[in-house]
């Protein structure tokens, strides 16, 4: 009991598991600052799960984006070199559904070795089958991540809110278990603040996602402001782009406060101000970009440490509302 208090262990002292739980933590923490900033708000249990489905869809993320790297960017290939892509690429997420089904399959109870890698997927087995998470969810995810190679641009925001929803709804959807959901019908909720998330992030990205040969941002979108692709390739910020920026982040808020309106139905128990924490630390990313003047191009808007500590007043009030309250329009 006294070893419990001093040094409690989310994977009750088993060393196996606890080294495989701490590779997790690992690549959360090298690759995730803001989510692992929030993360400690969590019980340390729920902390180490998250980290394990984290870790886990990082190492899709990375499988796909080595493929991209060994590729034209996307909708500039010849015939030829497009059948290639996809042929790695259904070769890189026929693994991925393997190592999905291992992670499933009741008696996996030891990693396949000890590398890094293996050690935060057994973590993730362990965690999927704890909480029950619903494999379709992955599944979905490896679907967006297929998109990110496959397609290069969306004609109206319907289009860009699906692939959204397959990249970061569906994490919504995944953290619900670990952080106890209290209300089925909050589960929509969990989609929005996903799908917020990744908005901020295309905002975000515009620069560094046309180097990659895509363009996120709606092209009905670029149409009604005017805005051309020519204008994205040279960085052009001008009344047109701040007008179209202005749109953008409106809708994400939007996303934003909907979502929100969910986070009183989980546990009370550090996972309600975690989400808290991590809506109002990248929703931040907005009030950046807006501080730049909508200069994207320039540099990437980020909250510094000292700005993320500044808003956790807001996570705390945000984490305390209850059903029914006013959820602001801006945290």
């Amino acid at each position: 009991m006294l070893q419990r208090l001093i040094a409690p262990d989310p994977v009750e002292f088993d060393p196996l598991r606890r080294a495989a739980f701490i590779a997790a933590r690992d690549i959360c923490r090298r690759n995730a600052r803001s989510f692992y900033f929030a993360s400690h708000f969590l019980p340390l249990q729920k902390r180490y799960a998250a980290y394990a489905v984290y870790a886990f869809c990082r190492l899709l993320d990375d499988a796909i984006d080595l493929d991209a790297e060994s590729s034209p960017p996307a909708g500039v290939t010849t015939p030829a070199a497009g059948e290639a892509r996809l042929a790695r690429l259904s070769a890189t997420l026929d693994r991925f559904r393997a190592t999905l089904d291992r992670a499933y399959a009741a008696g996996n109870d030891e990693p396949s070795s000890f590398d890094q890698t293996s050690m935060a997927l057994h973590a993730f087995s362990l965690t999927v089958r704890r909480y029950r998470i619903d494999k379709q969810h992955f599944l979905d995810l490896a679907e967006g991540c297929r998109m990110d190679l496959t397609v290069s641009r969306y004609a109206t925001w319907k289009d860009l809110e699906r692939y959204c929803y397959l990249v970061a709804g569906v994490v919504g959807l995944i953290m619900c278990p670990i952080f106890g959901l209290g209300d089925a019908r909050a589960v929509e909720q969990a989609v929005l603040m996903g799908n917020a998330m990744q908005l901020t992030n295309i905002l975000r990205d515009v620069r560094q996602d046309w180097e990659l040969g895509r363009v996120y941002l709606p092209l009905e979108d670029l149409d009604r402001f005017g805005y051309q692709e020519a204008d994205i390739a040279t960085g052009v910020v001008d009344d047109r782009f701040r007008r179209l920026m202005r749109f953008e982040i409106d809708r994400a808020r939007d996303l934003y406060m909907r979502g929100a309106a969910g986070l009183c139905h989980l546990a009370s128990d550090g996972s309600r101000l975690t989400a808290s924490a991590m809506a109002v630390i990248y929703s931040g990313i907005l009030g950046a970009i807006e501080r730049a003047g909508y200069d994207v191009y320039a540099s990437r808007a980020h909250l510094t440490t000292a700005q993320k500590l500044a808003r956790l007043p807001s996570a705390w009030r945000l984490s305390r509302r209850d059903a029914g309250d006013v959820v602001p329009a801006v945290f």
